[in-house]
């Protein structure tokens, strides 16, 4: 068809949606429209049917994702009983301050016999090495006491600055105790290791302490979601980069349809949020989900552009028009006769639009079902030459 008869019948075209519009008088829009359409595309009726419309692509909705503090409803699970823990440094602590005091007294007491009586200091070799290991023993012992003490005090704490959350900062729990994060820190791995913590765990950077399995799992999903939106940023830059590169390459005329057809589209997608009805959105994504395509593969054969100027020119702006007079239609609180029966016109109009550029599609695709049919005839006279197939075959 040349140019000339594209103009004419999208004049035409034009004419009979604006005029509807114009009188809001959509009597009989549907079936001028498809008499117009099925002349203009009636050049690719020869084509093969057998590219059915496709089904739509479900729309993917974003999930918000809601961060929040989790509450521990029966806290003394999450912290182990301490109590048999607290006697044993207690008593190390006792003993260990008898044991060093008696035996220190007792080796200075044998150090003075040895000063004032003079006596052999190989005699009382025995006694004095028993003493100092003693002593030595009890000093241990008292050390040990006083440092599981400290501990406890500090878990006390580390308990008293996490009330009822599941997780805290090592920085908080730094000023609670008044050491320094590096020494929390070991401190929080030994008392995890030891039980203390009962579901105790420490972020992967080691900055926080989360007390609860629960809140730890959704700790680990929080983190891979981040991940996963990180290589989807990173993947989007890389596609925004290809595009850009891609448009540098492609000439400014043609860039410029691609750019208004992209506006058809994100306006075809508003009206479809705007309008609630269950069977019109079901029409409007099928026209979205087509016209996609056809840009999508104008994108990569540049050389169909002109044709699809036109049909923008024409075809597009009218479908525009039709959704935005069906959804001022549709969102009036009384709605009579009329307008029920203007929108179904309309309803009927966007079938036909739908089937026109279906075929549309199907056209800008005829050069590579040409190839592909080109390509099977060769590959099976290949394979009967090699005596590979029981017999001939026919496309």
């Amino acid at each position: 068809m040349e140019r000339w008869e594209w103009e004419e019948l999208g004049g035409k075209v034009q004419d009979i949606i604006e005029s509807a519009v114009n009188s809001k008088d959509y009597k009989k829009l549907s079936q001028s429209v498809g008499e117009v359409l099925e002349r203009t595309l009636g050049q690719y009726r020869s084509f093969s049917d057998r590219e059915k419309s496709r089904k739509d692509s479900a729309w993917e909705v974003r999930q918000e994702e809601k961060k929040q503090t989790v509450f521990s409803e029966n806290l003394p699970e999450l912290y182990g009983q301490l109590t048999g823990e607290k006697v044993k440094r207690i008593l190390q602590t006792v003993f260990g301050g008898i044991l060093t005091g008696s035996m220190g007294i007792g080796l200075f007491v044998v150090l003075i016999l040895e000063i004032f009586l003079r006596k052999s200091i190989f005699s009382l070799l025995g006694p004095a090495v028993f003493l100092a290991l003693g002593t030595l023993a009890g000093v241990v012992l008292l050390a040990m006491g006083c440092s599981g003490i400290g501990s406890l005090s500090r878990f006390k704490r580390y308990k008293k600055t996490l009330g009822k959350n599941t997780y805290c900062e090592l920085q908080a729990l730094s000023r609670a105790v008044g050491r320094t994060v590096k020494f929390i820190k070991k401190d929080i791995r030994r008392m995890i290791a030891k039980g203390w913590f009962l579901e105790g765990h420490l972020d992967e950077q080691e900055t926080c302490l989360i007390t609860s399995n629960e809140t730890y799992s959704q700790y680990l999903e929080t983190q891979r979601q981040l991940e996963q939106r990180k290589k989807q940023g990173e993947l989007e830059r890389q596609q925004r980069e290809a595009q850009e590169k891609t448009k540098e390459k492609i000439p400014e005329e043609i860039q410029e349809v691609l750019d208004k057809g992209n506006d058809f589209i994100e306006k075809i997608h508003a009206s479809n949020d705007a309008i609630p009805g269950e069977e019109i959105s079901e029409k409007i994504s099928k026209m979205e989900l087509i016209v996609r395509q056809i840009f999508k593969r104008a994108e990569e054969h540049p050389e169909i552009v002109p044709d699809l100027k036109r049909m923008m020119d024409y075809y597009l702006p009218m479908t525009i028009k039709l959704l935005d007079a069906y959804e001022e239609m549709d969102g009036q609180p009384v709605q009579g006769e009329n307008i029920r029966n203007s929108k179904k016109e309309i309803e009927d109009t966007i079938d036909t639009l739908n089937e026109a550029f279906a075929k549309l599609l199907d056209s800008v695709f005829k050069d590579t079902a040409w190839d592909v049919s080109s390509d099977i005839s060769v590959l099976h006279t290949m394979l009967a030459q090699e005596g590979l197939t029981k017999g001939d075959f026919t496309l």
